[in-house]
């Protein structure tokens, strides 16, 4: 199988397109008097969907071949997701705090309602995190958590363990209530099925179940749409929640990722590389095009007041174009460069515990 998957790292794109689009839009509505915006363009949220999605199965393909109840593979998967999402996310969140400090009350929260311990941990708390997409992040990093307790056990017994603890999740949190800690909200959240049916488009790709590619991409989309529809736009807060929101988005998700990776895997057709560029960009464009767009936002509606469609277009592209600029420069220069060191430094830690790299282009059975 290959190493890299270039039309699951073009959905990547498309999730991160997506929110910014969303986010766009609503700054455009929130400030701009001549906004272009329909509140349905809101829809963009659910890349967040797809990217739990395509977490979980990009979780499930790395570790096809790893030796599953090693505890130094363990150590070291957890490492690499470590050292994946918090320095980048560290660079971005004291981006914020310097904007809380130039731009102070312009802002929604005052500097000193931030909780900055646990925003920096991506602990759960009541509050939203300084960097406020960083709420995705505190799932991913529980994820990646649970994933990483279930290597400890022989991979033939994964699919029954990801059934047990999407059952768990989901019966404790009919149990919980919306009253309860933000820990126990947080493990039992609708949104781990998103990570788990990833896990599951996983576990079909990988053990050479793989058919109907077209079928599955087609009906995620139409399901999408469908979905998408039936949201009733007259308010932002009818947005789908909880087992809805994992109905109406995280379900075709699913069906579209296991799709674009039977084609991955099966065929040769290469993905755009512009596209694959923008995937390579995605974590740095979602870390850091909401702070942009949202100053952007401020500026622009003081230096064109009352300026009409017109402005408003510009905004958007300019936005677009800056978040673009900003999450290309903080990938090459940030990321790639902090991914390299750390990875040197687990190479020295755990020198016989990195996943294999390259592996044979036959199935994984595991069931």
């Amino acid at each position: 199988m290959k190493t890299k998957l270039e039309w699951i790292q073009g959905l990547r794109a498309v999730a991160a397109g997506l929110v910014l689009l969303a986010h766009l839009f609503q700054q455009d509505n929130r400030f701009l008097s001549g906004a272009l915006s329909p509140i349905w363009t809101t829809a963009g949220v659910s890349g967040v969907d797809l990217f739990f999605v395509i977490s979980g199965f990009v979780m499930v393909y790395v570790t096809r071949h790893a030796p599953h109840g090693s505890a130094p593979f363990a150590a070291r998967f957890l490492y690499a997701r470590v050292t994946r999402i918090y320095p980048a996310y560290w660079l971005a969140t004291l981006g914020v705090i310097a904007g809380y400090m130039v731009m102070g009350g312009a802002l929604t929260r005052d500097a000193g309602e931030l909780n900055y311990l646990s925003s920096f941990l991506l602990w759960p708390e009541a509050d939203l995190p300084i960097l406020i997409v960083g709420w995705t992040l505190i799932h991913e990093v529980y994820f990646y958590l649970v994933f990483t307790a279930l290597l400890f056990a022989p991979r033939r017994f994964l699919p029954l363990l990801l059934g047990v603890w999407l059952a768990v999740a989901a019966l404790a949190g009919f149990a919980a209530g919306p009253g309860a800690a933000p820990e126990l909200l947080l493990i039992t959240h609708p949104l781990t099925a998103e990570f788990v049916m990833g896990c599951a488009a996983g576990l079909l790709i990988t053990s050479g179940r793989r058919a109907f590619a077209p079928v599955f991409i087609a009906t995620g989309i139409v399901w999408w749409i469908a979905a998408t529809g039936l949201v009733d736009w007259s308010s932002p807060a009818n947005l789908p929640r909880g087992w809805d929101r994992v109905l109406a988005w995280g379900v075709p998700a699913a069906l579209v990722v296991y799709g674009v990776a039977c084609i991955d895997v099966d065929l040769k057709a290469r993905a755009p590389r512009a596209l694959v560029a923008v995937g390579d960009w995605s974590y740095a464009l979602y870390l850091v095009h909401l702070p942009i767009v949202a100053a952007l936002a401020r500026v622009w509606a003081r230096v064109f007041p009352d300026s009409g469609w017109v402005s408003s277009l510009a905004y958007l592209i300019v936005g677009a174009g800056l978040s673009l600029i900003a999450a290309a420069a903080m990938h090459h220069l940030f990321e790639k460069p902090v991914l390299a060191l750390t990875r040197k430094a687990g190479d020295r830690i755990l020198p016989a515990a990195r996943p294999v790299a390259s592996t044979p282009r036959e199935a994984t059975k595991i069931w």
